[in-house]
């Protein structure tokens, strides 16, 4: 049974809370499969992709997330999509907010060259600069610019110098480059935040007021963000080669973490991203990159970068854990479609 060779939008309504499904299936086909029949091929599916679809749908980890898009591809592009419930498709935009880091990092790096990085730049991407913002808001007033979301009517970020040197999970490190570089951007217009980075990118992510908040303000949709994960592991990006460089470690209790969201294990802290890893024989070891947002927007890619994934939702309930409830769930999602085994 073929794993590649078509792209597979599998659609799940119904009553998901009790386990049954009431809709059938659509499939964007890019190339028809060469030993199937057209008609036969927009209905079956491998037992990789049943195998993430019931896992989408029964696995513990997922099954309390509300409704979610899920795909997984390389650098050709999709593989295999699901959209479980309705109202998110791979197309819906949403706030995405710390993933937001990833892409910000990756439009730096390019602007600059990694080469040109000074010691100062690295810091300030890699959370350990000593500047720190006081207040969330996203400066989504229309109008402001990065520069005045910086300042006390926005984030009020401030230097910390206890703080240099240590690791500090905060959106003003990322601010304060911003200030520096871009400070007089706006969210909108021809002169926004996210002109800038869409020409570095090439991207066609859409403007927001909330842009100036660089570490966390951005909005988007899984097909928007894609594009950004396939350059990366295609190397075409500065930042492509250097996921795993200038890291620190960033796990609760680790050396030199002041405060860090991670809960789960051990993690490192590379520029704009976190480095994931597990305990292979006692010794740690890294399994990928990622950008989660705090309303559960996850973006992934391999250890290896030949492989992406991303988990689409957005849940402002103020709820805490969101982007770890969708690290999980997508990386159990992964495991089934890998093994083709359907995961608890």
């Amino acid at each position: 049974m073929k794993r590649y060779g078509r792209t597979n939008l599998i659609w799940v309504c119904g009553l998901l809370a009790l386990g049954s499904i009431g809709c059938g299936a659509t499939e964007d086909a890019l190339e028809p499969v060469a030993d199937e029949p057209w008609g036969m091929s927009r209905a079956a599916l491998t037992v990789y992709e049943q195998a993430a679809l019931d896992t989408a749908n029964h696995s513990a980890h997922c099954h309390l997330l509300g409704n979610f898009y899920w795909e997984i591809g390389n650098g050709a592009g999709l593989l295999y999509g699901i959209s479980r419930g309705s109202g998110v498709s791979a197309t819906t935009v949403m706030p995405i907010a710390s993933a937001s880091k990833w892409l910000y990092v990756g439009a730096y790096v390019q602007s600059r060259g990694y080469a040109n990085l000074s010691t100062d730049e690295k810091k300030r991407l890699n959370f350990t600069s000593g500047y720190i913002d006081e207040n969330t808001t996203l400066c989504g007033d229309a109008g402001t610019t990065v520069s005045d979301c910086y300042g006390p009517a926005y984030k009020n970020v401030s230097y910390r110098p206890l703080q240099n040197g240590r690791y500090f999970y905060n959106g003003g490190h990322m601010q304060k480059l911003a200030l520096d570089d871009i400070g007089a951007r706006k969210g909108t217009g021809v002169a926004s935040v996210m002109d800038w980075i869409n020409a570095l990118l090439s991207t066609t992510l859409p403007e927001s007021d909330s842009d100036v908040a660089v570490a966390g303000g951005f909005s988007g949709s899984a097909a928007h963000y894609r594009v950004f994960l396939m350059k990366l592991i295609n190397n075409q990006y500065e930042l492509s080669s250097k996921l795993a460089v200038d890291s620190v470690p960033a796990w609760q209790g680790g050396p030199n973490v002041s405060f860090t969201p991670w809960t789960v294990g051990q993690a490192y802290y590379g520029l704009g991203h976190w480095i994931e890893g597990e305990a292979v024989n006692g010794v740690w070891t890294l399994t990928g990159h990622s950008s989660p947002g705090a309303y559960g927007f996850y973006p992934w890619v391999n250890a290896a970068r030949t492989q992406y994934m991303l988990l689409a939702r957005s849940r402002q309930l103020g709820a805490d854990g969101e982007g770890e409830k969708s690290r999980a769930c997508a990386q159990t999602i992964r495991k089934a479609y890998e093994l083709g085994v359907p995961q608890p």
